[in-house]
């Protein structure tokens, strides 16, 4: 994905997010994050500092748009982190260099459990921060798994809608 495509599909992430995901009212089970997909998309060869940088800018964005205190910037450089450490794990040197970001994986199968173990840290890091208390650990259980479920039901839906298609 060249540059002008991926902030074209950034802006779209955000505006998805800021515009329809962030007044959607589910309770306060659910919370739906897919912004957190241009962190994922980013290439591969991208230095470690810039992606964390990316990651907290990503977050502060959200964070000054629904006065978060910067919970979401705090989660996404955390997923920001993780990033290219589980892309090790998965893969050795010599494939991850022929990937650019997680959108040119073949394997749906591979994209999808890619985003659900980024999706869930990002959930813990997000609802405990908010919760910022132990009590009521099993609502804050469920309010960590509902949201990644939903949150990678609609990333999952956002790449077969916008980005799946492009690619074949």
């Amino acid at each position: 994905m060249n540059n002008i495509k991926y902030w074209m599909h950034l802006f779209v992430l955000y505006i998805i997010q800021l515009m329809i995901l962030d007044n959607m009212q589910f309770h306060s089970y659910i919370c739906i994050n897919i912004y957190i997909l241009a962190i994922l998309l980013l290439p591969y060869h991208y230095k470690k500092t810039p992606i964390l940088l990316l990651g907290f800018l990503f977050g502060l964005i959200i964070d000054l748009a629904n006065n978060t205190m910067g919970i979401h910037a705090a989660a996404t450089t955390f997923i920001a982190y993780l990033r290219p450490r589980l892309l090790l794990m998965i893969y050795n040197r010599d494939q991850i260099d022929n990937i650019q970001g997680a959108k040119k994986v073949n394997s749906f199968n591979w994209f999808f459990k890619y985003i659900l173990f980024l999706t869930f840290a990002f959930n813990i890091v997000l609802i405990m921060a908010e919760a910022f208390t132990f009590d009521n650990i099993a609502i804050t259980l469920l309010r960590i798994v509902c949201s990644t479920v939903a949150s990678c039901f609609f990333m999952v839906l956002y790449y077969f809608i916008a980005l799946k298609k492009k690619q074949d």
